[in-house]
């Protein structure tokens, strides 16, 4: 068969500072490819000298080369942008329609937004969902859709209509698609996440002493302190007000504990004030947005990884943590204990209290001995990006060969 084209629609940018799990879920989708799936993404760009707006640019990730076509700029911010980053995408690419809708075999969407605009093209339409989708009618909710959840699921209803397939990263997202579809619940699919194991991986004990004595020196961090390390947006999800009381617990009740956020958000300059109002600057870090090769060796560096979120779809974070050989203290959220097995590479909060969560982090300093190495790594070997991503690439396959057999029913009446 031919090369199979697929053209993925998401405000990401896949040559930058990768700063979420969907931006690195995209990514390695389109590295772990076979030879005859080629990929174009259609996104965003935060260098508009390197990927010029509305210019198409050769890619690379790993060693597979894709076309990127940048609609809109975006300057890395804590703040909210007074558009959603969302509907700017969503109007930038119906603004660049008419470049967008050639020389491409497959759609694919990881937002609903976009899809509105291609409804009426008759090529096959795949979608991930990277969260059970009714959070937005809970007040944890991160989504600006909670304060319209009709109007996103007017859409979210439009777009599966036309949908030849989709997937979701929590199996109870799966289900609740299932139900709100049935016509369509054989084509929705659960799929986990992974971990990319040519950058998470442990190090022996010298490199481990070397990296650690890197970063210490560079983020002024004690390295005689045990190191808690967290990787995500700094926002209401991923709940870091509530690791951060946590981890003031521990240090009033006399722990030798240092905390490294990696990540920025909308929430950075509360968190900052807090840190600073508690007496906290020598022992909390905000080390920002960083490139994945070095949060892999910030992860393998550290003692133990903390993920305080109010909900959660299938954690990248996660993976990559217990890659590196990094224990686990975390909240019950998601697919969490897919991969996180209280007593075996970490411990799950009780519940979303303070104390509950600091109980969680005691938990894993005291047992990190046993925790951390190749129980972490044997949880995660079984989430290899080739193998969890062959029935996605499957699936290329099939709706290219349904494309071609509707094209010949076409053209033979």
């Amino acid at each position: 068969m031919s090369t199979i084209r697929v053209r993925t629609f998401y405000p990401a940018d896949p040559a930058g500072v990768v700063p979420g799990g969907i931006d690195t879920f995209i990514r390695g989708i389109i590295k772990w490819s076979p030879d005859d799936i080629e990929f174009s993404l259609i996104g965003i760009t935060t260098d508009p000298v390197l990927r010029p707006v509305a210019r198409w640019t050769r890619c690379r990730v790993g060693r597979r080369e894709f076309d990127f076509f940048p609609v809109v700029q975006v300057v890395a911010s804590g703040n909210h942008p007074r558009i959603p980053l969302s509907l700017r995408y969503t109007l930038a690419t119906a603004l660049a329609y008419r470049n967008l809708g050639r020389e491409f075999d497959i759609f694919e969407f990881h937002r609903v937004e976009p899809g509105v605009l291609f409804r009426a093209d008759p090529r096959p339409k795949n979608a991930f969902f990277h969260q059970n989708t009714t959070v937005i009618r809970t007040k944890e909710a991160d989504i600006l859709w909670k304060y319209l959840p009709a109007a996103y699921e007017a859409i979210e209803h439009r777009i599966m209509a036309g949908l030849a397939s989709a997937w979701c990263v929590r199996e109870d997202g799966v289900s609740a698609l299932q139900a709100r579809y049935p016509s369509q619940a054989e084509t929705i699919r659960f799929i986990p996440t992974w971990v990319d194991t040519d950058v998470f991986f442990p190090l022996d004990a010298e490199a481990r002493a070397g990296q650690r004595k890197k970063f210490a020196a560079k983020f002024n961090i004690d390295p005689a302190m045990s190191w808690i390390v967290s990787v995500g947006r700094l926002d209401m999800q991923k709940n870091p007000a509530l690791l951060l009381a946590a981890f003031a617990r521990l240090v009033t009740a006399g722990r030798s504990v240092a905390l490294l956020l990696i990540g920025d958000g909308v929430l950075r300059a509360e968190l900052e004030s807090r840190v600073t109002l508690e007496g906290m600057s020598a022992r909390v870090s905000f080390l920002g947005l960083r490139r994945q090769d070095e949060i892999a060796a910030i992860l393998a560096a550290s003692d133990v990884f903390a993920l305080a979120s109010a909900y959660e779809g299938m954690s990248m974070a996660i993976l990559e943590a217990l890659g590196c050989g990094l224990p686990v203290a975390a909240t019950d959220v998601g697919e969490v204990r897919k991969t996180v097995f209280p007593g075996v590479n970490g411990a799950l909060a009780e519940d979303h209290s303070v104390e509950g969560f600091a109980a969680c982090l005691e938990d894993v300093l005291d047992h990190r001995g046993n925790y951390r190495g190749e129980p972490a790594v044997r949880s995660v070997r079984a989430f290899h990006p080739a193998e969890i991503l062959k029935p996605v690439y499957d699936n290329y396959r099939e709706l290219a060969v349904r494309r071609s057999a509707r094209k010949l029913r076409e053209t033979h009446g």
